[in-house]
């Protein structure tokens, strides 16, 4: 999922619902151990780690769930746009990243549309964005 994010100001900012699908997430991991990318092992298990502790568990037609809602700024210049390259994630160590560098790198590849290839997450915008945005499309 991309979000359009370039007519907003840096201090703007929305909530999304993110959700993940264990099997999929877990499938996933497996994957990416045996291929060596270890930035996406470490970002999938981030975050089924923190949905399944700090979020929601919901069942929708045959399949389970896990939610939160999680607010991301959506400004012109999240501060790791310029510093990480979208093609070495997958093969980047992020073991030294706190919780909240998580987050933002997550916001970058997965509101930002930063990254491919996290398949079994989602993310869907939950508000208006409230800010003052120039040349908004909306108008």
């Amino acid at each position: 999922m991309k979000i359009r994010s370039d007519f907003v100001t840096n201090s703007s900012s929305a909530s999304f619902v993110i959700t993940i699908k264990e099997d999929i997430v877990n499938d996933n991991i497996k994957h990416y151990q045996e291929s060596g990318k270890n930035g996406r092992v470490q970002l999938l298990t981030f975050l089924k780690e923190e949905l399944k502790k700090g979020g929601y568990k919901t069942h929708m037609g045959a399949g389970e769930y896990y939610f939160t809602i999680k607010e991301f700024a959506l400004g012109k210049s999240i501060e790791l746009d310029e510093k990480i390259d979208p093609e070495k994630i997958a093969f980047t160590d992020f073991s030294d990243l706190s919780d909240e560098e998580m987050w933002k790198l997550i916001n970058w590849i997965i509101i930002k549309g930063g990254s491919r290839d996290l398949f079994g997450i989602g993310a869907t915008q939950t508000n208006e964005l409230d800010c003052e945005c120039e040349d908004d499309p909306r108008d």
